[in-house]
C-alpha cells in the first residue's frame, strides 16, 4: 500500500503499534466503496478484511423469507469480514455500503498470520468483535420489541455517530431493508419522523434536522449500543 495518508483514519489500524502496522502494510490495499456496493453477499467467500475509513459506513444484513434486515453497522471504529479470523470461510451476511467512502483491505491469510501472533492486533479484533456482538444482540431485541419509528431513529443516530455531516444517503429500498418492511411501510415511517420535524427526506437522502428530538424518539437500544461503542473507542485510544 503506497498511499498511507488515510491509513490511520480507521481507529483499529491507528491503534496498532508501529511494528505491527509495518508487518501488515505490504498486504494492505486502499479501495473505494461506492454507494450501495455489496462488499460481501450471502455465502460469499471471505477473501479480505475491510477497515473502513472516516465517513464510511457499512451495514450487515441477514436474510429470511425474501426479507433483508439490518443487524449491525460498522464505521471507522472497526472491520468488516473479521469472522474469517475465527475460522469462517464464507459469510452468512450481506455487507452493504450505506455511506460511501473508502477503506483499507487486508488479505485474509495476512490477517490470520498477524492475528495468530496473539499480540495487539488480536486483542483489538476481539474487543471489536465483542462490541459487534452487543450491537447485533441489541438490534435483535430492538427489531422484536420496538416500533418502526423508534428503530429508524436509532439507526439514523448510529449512522450519524460515524460521520461528520447530517446528510445520509438513503433510498426507499435501503430503508425497507434496514427496517425489514416493504417500501411503502418504510415511507410511512419516514413521513412520521418528518412530520414531527426530526428529519427531512427528499427521496435520496435524509437530513437530520433536530438531533436532540431524534434522540428522544429513539428507543433505549440506541444508548446501550452507544455506550459499548464509547468503551471500544476508549480502548483503541489507550492501545
Amino acid at each position: 500500500m503506497e498511499d498511507q495518508s488515510e491509513l490511520r483514519e480507521n481507529h483499529l489500524l491507528a491503534a496498532l503499534p508501529k511494528i505491527q502496522l509495518q508487518r501488515i502494510l505490504p498486504h494492505l490495499e486502499y479501495v473505494l466503496l461506492p454507494p450501495g456496493e455489496v462488499i460481501y453477499n450471502f455465502g460469499d467467500e471471505l477473501t479480505h478484511i475491510y477497515f473502513p475509513n472516516k465517513n464510511t459506513v457499512v451495514s450487515s444484513l441477514c436474510n429470511a423469507d425474501d426479507y433483508d434486515v439490518e443487524v449491525g453497522l460498522c464505521g471507522n471504529e472497526g472491520a468488516v469480514g473479521f469472522s474469517a479470523l475465527f475460522g469462517s470461510q464464507t459469510t452468512p451476511h450481506q455487507n452493504l455500503v450505506q455511506v460511501p467512502g473508502s477503506a483499507s483491505r487486508l488479505t485474509v491469510p495476512s490477517a490470520r498470520d498477524e492475528f495468530q501472533r496473539g499480540e495487539r492486533f488480536q486483542e483489538l479484533i476481539l474487543r471489536f468483535a465483542h462490541t459487534m456482538f452487543v450491537q447485533v444482540a441489541q438490534t435483535a431485541l430492538c427489531n422484536r420489541l420496538h416500533s418502526d419509528e423508534e428503530r429508524l431513529s436509532r439507526w439514523l443516530l448510529h449512522s450519524n455517530d460515524r460521520i461528520d455531516f447530517q446528510q445520509l444517503p438513503l433510498t426507499r429500498e435501503l430503508m425497507a431493508k434496514l427496517l425489514g418492511r416493504s417500501a411503502s411501510q418504510a415511507s410511512i415511517t419516514v413521513a412520521i419522523l418528518q412530520k414531527a420535524g426530526l428529519i427531512h427526506y427528499n427521496e435520496s437522502q435524509v437530513v437530520i434536522t433536530d438531533r436532540e428530538k431524534l434522540e428522544s424518539a429513539a428507543c433505549s437500544c440506541y444508548w446501550v449500543v452507544r455506550r459499548e461503542a464509547a468503551k471500544l473507542l476508549d480502548t483503541l485510544k489507550l492501545a
